[in-house]
């Protein structure tokens, strides 16, 4: 006599708890969403084509988060991935790395406020930029949707 085998149901049923059970814990155990210091930021950024640079801080903010000077390069990539100069000069940027994603997605709210900012966000940092350029517009959301792929 063969021994008795467990009914596809169970073996369903135990799978499933078993899963759960491993989203329970990656969940407790803190893994979320990415943290970017400055320099990480604009290292990701770069790996996804947005050329930017780092520059140095440019004030503190009353919050004691440090607001740094980013610069755009003038050559944005055309779609052939050629350089072609920009159709303008774009205004300031600068950067801002929160301790949690929860003050960056509060300053991407205030910043979203202003007229003449264009503002991104990617897990607990803000990139603001006066008057972008279309083609840097591109640029910039493609490395930041490149960032938010990544995981």
């Amino acid at each position: 006599m063969k021994p008795p085998r467990p009914r596809r149901s169970a073996l369903l049923a135990s799978g499933l708890a078993a899963l759960l059970a491993a989203v329970a814990l990656t969940a407790a155990t803190g893994c979320g969403e990415k943290q970017f210091t400055p320099e990480s930021f604009i290292e990701a950024m770069n790996d996804h084509g947005a050329t930017l640079e780092l520059g140095p801080v440019l004030t503190t903010n009353p919050d004691g988060i440090e607001v740094h000077e980013v610069t755009l390069t003038k050559v944005a990539p055309s779609a052939t991935g050629e350089g072609a100069d920009t159709e303008g000069e774009n205004g300031a940027a600068s950067l801002l790395v929160f301790d949690g994603s929860g003050d960056a997605e509060d300053e991407f709210d205030r910043c979203n406020t202003a007229p003449a900012l264009t503002c991104f966000r990617a897990a607990n940092a803000v990139l603001r930029v006066e008057d972008l350029q279309p083609s840097d517009r591109a640029r910039i959301t493609t490395a930041v949707q490149g960032i938010a792929n990544d995981g």
